[in-house]
């Protein structure tokens, strides 16, 4: 039976393309086979969002917003903000291993991404960072996130990685790679890999708040930070 038209609405529109996305996976989502989860013509959806371009962007925002928790107050201290927005973040981004890729490839910033923004940067300002300085941990902090979560949520199993790195764990390929081989085979927890890329992040970002550099290579560059 199609619902009258005055069941839909934007949120339900919204909520629904979220689902078919977490049972089906984003490519699955189209706006006629999403009209027919909702029991309408795909035209229906039009008086509800634009297009899917808009629909696409809404589904980020919708993520996005579950990164800053509004409904608690904000700690005093600088470094449990940022810890409590980045394991939110990644936390949420896990849940949906889809949201990922959505997310980074959307150029759009709504009011979502821009609460999140807001609150990375106030805890930095709120913390006697520079305008500078809390401009570039914004980026970091973003940059973690993203990074890490993505290839956490892309990382395939042993087997579809290959012959070779099936020979590293079987431990036959020990002498033309000592390093990876004596490490390959140990558990890799990665939530406590995320965990130590938060701390290393909020520690070094608590070092340039004090005016400590980062130290430097010979060649004068500095050593960067892995954040994917």
């Amino acid at each position: 039976m199609t619902p009258p038209r005055d069941a839909l609405s934007y949120e339900r529109v919204l909520q629904a393309a979220l689902t078919l996305a977490d049972v089906h996976g984003l490519g699955s989502l189209s706006m006629r086979r999403l009209g027919s989860e909702l029991g309408v013509e795909a035209m229906s959806l039009y008086r509800h969002v634009p297009n899917k371009d808009a629909l696409l962007d809404a589904m980020v925002d919708a993520i996005v917003q579950t990164w800053v928790d509004d409904a608690h107050p904000a700690a005093d201290d600088w470094r449990a903000r940022l810890a409590s927005i980045m394991h939110r973040a990644h936390r949420a981004l896990l849940e949906r291993p889809w949201a990922v890729e959505l997310v980074t490839v959307r150029p759009r910033v709504g009011d979502a991404r821009l609460r999140y923004a807001e609150a990375v940067t106030t805890a930095l300002l709120d913390g006697g960072f520079t305008p500078q300085l809390a401009h570039h941990g914004l980026h970091i902090v973003d940059g973690t996130i993203m990074g890490f979560t993505a290839q956490q949520a892309r990382r395939p199993s042993a087997e579809a990685l290959g012959e070779r790195v099936q020979a590293l764990y079987e431990g036959e390929l020990a002498d033309e790679y000592p390093g990876i081989s004596r490490t390959i085979r140990e558990h890799h927890d990665h939530d406590e890999e995320y965990a130590l890329m938060v701390d290393l992040v909020i520690e070094g970002l608590g070092r340039l708040r004090e005016g400590k550099p980062p130290h430097r290579s010979r060649s004068g560059a500095a050593y960067a930070l892995s954040l994917s």
